[in-house]
């Protein structure tokens, strides 16, 4: 607590000497000190604390990056190449896209029971007038886009078929042809056209185009040659 009177001063300054006594002193009574005149001390009446002067506030600094340079908080993860997500097919749209043409004529091909793969060339072709032209020379087969779908079996064996019967003479034409001719009679590519609709039944077509195949004798001669025999 302040003190503000001159009392107190003098009582300050007798402690003082009483202090040093005690410390200088030596085993005899010190002799008594007389008071300080008045006015010795211009102690002031009242008492005044020095102006407070609070800390100057502290001045803000902005920081800012160089204009020609980005800042990130986080080093930015190296960018991958944009990939192109893969189309995605539903079932239902699987089922109501129809195959292609050649992928129905190839699944019908794969259903002949006697089919040697590989023994022939199949070709979707609308060079001939025909739905169905099969070349014994060549080994190739060929069938117009323009066949209906539930017929695509029937032409496919019946071309397969014409294939099939020159196979059983060793890929030897003029001998398969006139074979044919004498069993099923005719001339020409009668007899073979004959034999290839009767094969053709007896490896499950239900349509056919040159005969319904309801001779004996004919039956006979396609089974022969249905199993790789000669006539």
């Amino acid at each position: 607590m302040w003190t503000t009177t001159r009392a107190s001063v003098t009582l300050a300054v007798l402690g003082a000497g009483l202090v040093a006594a005690a410390v200088h002193g030596s085993a005899t009574t010190a002799p008594a000190t007389a008071l300080p005149a008045a006015g010795a001390y211009a102690a002031p009446l009242t008492y005044s604390p020095p102006a407070y002067s609070p800390p100057a506030a502290p001045v803000a600094v902005r920081v800012t990056a160089h204009p020609l340079v980005r800042v990130a908080a986080h080093k930015p993860a190296p960018r991958r190449a944009a990939t192109r997500k893969p189309a995605v097919t539903t079932h239902a749209a699987r089922r109501a896209a129809p195959p292609t043409f050649t992928v129905a004529l190839m699944a019908q091909v794969a259903r002949i029971p006697t089919y040697r793969p590989g023994a022939a060339r199949w070709v979707v072709s609308r060079a001939y007038d025909f739905w169905g032209t099969a070349d014994w020379y060549r080994d190739v087969l060929y069938v117009s886009p323009d066949v209906p779908r539930d017929k695509l079996y029937d032409v496919a064996v019946h071309e397969w078929s014409h294939e099939l019967s020159v196979l059983d003479y060793h890929g030897d034409v003029d001998a398969a042809t006139a074979a044919m001719n004498a069993w099923f009679g005719g001339s020409g590519l009668t007899g073979p056209e004959r034999a290839a609709d009767c094969m053709s039944i007896l490896q499950g077509a239900t349509w056919t185009h040159y005969t319904t195949c309801t001779n004996a004798k004919w039956r006979s001669g396609a089974k022969l040659l249905v199993s790789g025999q000669p006539l």
